[in-house]
């Protein structure tokens, strides 16, 4: 049996990250991950700048591949693009992001890691628990905290490729009939592709690599922009995408990164969040107030919540998303706020009825 004061349970980036922050502050922790890194993990890979400039207040600079800002392309091939309100973001490759924050966490005084091991309560005692094991948390079956996916179950695949012309500055996100395509540059020639869909018994019928290349090639919008393609890195698919979880902290168990809810990766928010709400609940376990990182954990993923659900509404509907894209070409104002929305900066009851009006034009 180990004592300690505080067991995180999963090594990502909320993991590493809350074990980090608790041992700053003296908390003596034992932070386990299953497997080693560096690991796969199939994501869209944007850090959006709240999340790059959270990094930078805990003095960790990682080298990733800046962007400035979003550029939405429509199924009409129209495209809106919008700037970062402030700072910028990064593309950053998942295996070496997670590897990067796991070495910095072992590298923390009070903080013991511990690979290749799966949590046992029966060996590993301590007064606080914190699950950060992701969308399918071994504590999900623990009836204090009942999780669920969303209605509209959605798949992703994410990889990376050579021979695929993406914009250096920017990451894109194209909208089709099945769902959406985000493309960033990924550096050294590569691009990150990840392909989001409505799942539906199709996908079983082509494998992932066949239905990436598929969508690619059924893209009006990348003609002139693929040029022999071919893969760097394995396809990797996650799915359900999205997640609500009613209850995140008791007394003694937080939940933090994926395995606490999780916006649909349509805005990009989750490894931003992540970051934020594992900070807010290492501050809540160390003042002994697990449950105001429940409310300051809403409190941040209200905005890319909402905004996903509003992307998600006019996502696989042409006519729907052709007006979005336009309107938001129209009013790149609105763009940066709802920006600032995703973000955490801006809550959304600051829309104005114009600004209502101008997303239902």
């Amino acid at each position: 049996m180990v004592n300690v004061d505080a067991v995180v349970v999963g090594g990502g980036v909320a993991g590493s990250v809350v074990a980090r922050e608790l041992g700053l502050r003296g908390v003596r922790v034992a932070l386990l991950e299953k497997t080693r890194h560096p690991r796969p993990k199939p994501c869209g890979e944007g850090l959006l700048p709240h999340g790059v400039a959270a990094l930078g207040e805990m003095g960790l600079h990682f080298p990733g591949t800046r962007v400035k800002g979003l550029r939405y392309i429509s199924p009409s091939g129209l495209a809106a693009e919008g700037d970062f309100p402030s700072g910028y973001g990064m593309v950053v490759r998942r295996e070496k992001f997670d590897a990067f924050l796991f070495e910095a966490a072992a590298d923390t005084p009070n903080v013991d890691v511990h690979t290749d091991t799966a949590y046992d309560p029966e060996r590993w005692k301590a007064r606080w628990l914190v699950g950060a094991d992701g969308l399918h948390s071994q504590f999900h079956r623990r009836p204090e905290f009942p999780a669920w996916p969303p209605p509209v179950r959605r798949v992703g695949l994410s990889t990376h490729m050579t021979g695929l012309d993406v914009d250096p500055e920017r990451v894109e996100v194209i909208f089709h009939e099945s769902g959406e395509v985000y493309l960033a540059p990924a550096g050294d020639g590569e691009a990150l592709v990840a392909c989001l869909y409505r799942q539906n018994g199709s996908a079983a019928q082509a494998s992932n690599e066949e239905r990436v290349l598929q969508t690619l090639a059924s893209l009006d919008q990348l003609h002139g922009r693929r040029h022999a393609l071919a893969f760097t890195t394995p396809v990797r698919g996650a799915g359900p995408l999205g997640l609500s979880v009613r209850t995140i902290a008791t007394d003694d168990t937080l939940l933090v990164g994926d395995a606490a809810g999780a916006p649909d990766p349509v805005v990009g928010e989750g490894m931003s969040l992540a970051i934020l709400s594992a900070r807010a609940a290492a501050k809540a376990i160390a003042t002994g107030r697990p449950h105001d990182y429940q409310n300051e954990r809403r409190r941040l993923a209200a905005g890319p919540s909402w905004m996903a659900g509003w992307i998600l509404r006019a996502s696989g509907r042409p006519f729907l998303t052709n007006r979005l894209v336009a309107s938001l070409k129209k009013h790149p104002e609105l763009f940066t706020k709802l920006m600032e929305i995703a973000s955490g900066n801006r809550e959304k009851s600051e829309l104005t009825f114009r600004d209502l009006a101008c997303l239902a034009a």
